[in-house]
């Protein structure tokens, strides 16, 4: 698993370079692993924003300024944009309030049930752009959101395209490019689950099969990380405003069986 165990927790803030895919004085952008904070929780455990402060001291920088611009949960790997100082922090997070940041995913989801598996088989190979359109309510309680029906109160509208990709593993799991097109909390995990796809390794949205059901295949990637990825990042730069796309490739274990997958045709 790529992501952040006992062993490479002593090391993480000496290996924080290894995560920077671009820098310059205005913005750093970071591939951050899963198991890892966005931002410190003023807890004890490893976040990219104090790795990266230590990063700019030891650069010679008395007084680093370092603000996530978007945010992924702690189970998520993917791109992450930090600003380098203030004014870059208000451009992006305007770009941000404005809907002007693509932010695409892949997920690698279960499709064990016929809900799901009739949406996988439907759109296999027809590379057709899917729209997902809930309504969600967070409790503040439990950390979790839930679809409700519209005008519930306190729900917010959530929605998502997606596409699939492949599947493996005789048609148990399946890799989609999703797209977010509003910011809800933990809305790709709790739209998909709906959807009768939850994400592999998802603990609180998804549905863990009998043991005994595993195929081999499917026993081989499960793993500790949540097998969603913010690929790729779109945005324009707070200073020179020239457009500037960032992609990666997902480190996790289960995103392996679908590594043919990750340069096919984007329709989203």
């Amino acid at each position: 698993m790529w992501g952040i165990d006992s062993r490479r927790k002593r090391t993480f803030m000496r290996d924080i370079k290894e995560c920077i895919v671009y820098e310059d004085d205005d913005i750093c952008v970071c591939h951050k692993p899963s198991g890892v904070l966005t931002q410190s929780d003023r807890g004890f455990s490893q976040d990219m924003v104090s790795a990266l402060m230590t990063y700019e001291r030891k650069k010679g920088n008395r007084a680093p300024f370092i603000a996530p611009v978007n945010r992924l949960d702690r189970p998520v790997e993917g791109l992450v944009l930090y600003a380098k100082n203030s004014k870059s922090a208000a451009a992006l997070t305007r770009q941000i309030t404005q809907g002007e940041v693509d932010k695409c995913y892949y997920a690698v989801v279960k499709v064990t049930d016929r809900k799901g598996m009739e949406n996988v088989q439907k759109e296999l190979g027809s590379r057709t752009v899917i729209t997902l359109e809930n309504y969600l309510l967070k409790d503040s309680r439990t950390n979790m959101s839930r679809v409700v029906p519209e005008g519930t109160d306190g729900a917010k509208k959530a929605v998502l395209e997606y596409q699939v990709l492949g599947v493996e593993a005789g048609e148990e799991l399946a890799l989609l490019r999703v797209k977010l097109h509003t910011g809800r909390h933990h809305q790709i995990r709790v739209q998909l689950s709906e959807a009768g796809m939850p994400i592999l390794n998802d603990t609180k949205y998804g549905t863990t099969p009998d043991e005994e059901n595993i195929k081999d295949t499917l026993r081989a990637v499960r793993d500790e990380a949540l097998a969603l990825c913010s690929y790729r990042l779109v945005f324009s730069h707070p200073v020179t405003r020239k457009k500037l796309t960032f992609e990666v490739i997902p480190k996790g274990k289960s995103f392996a069986l679908f590594s043919e997958d990750f340069g096919k045709k984007d329709n989203i």
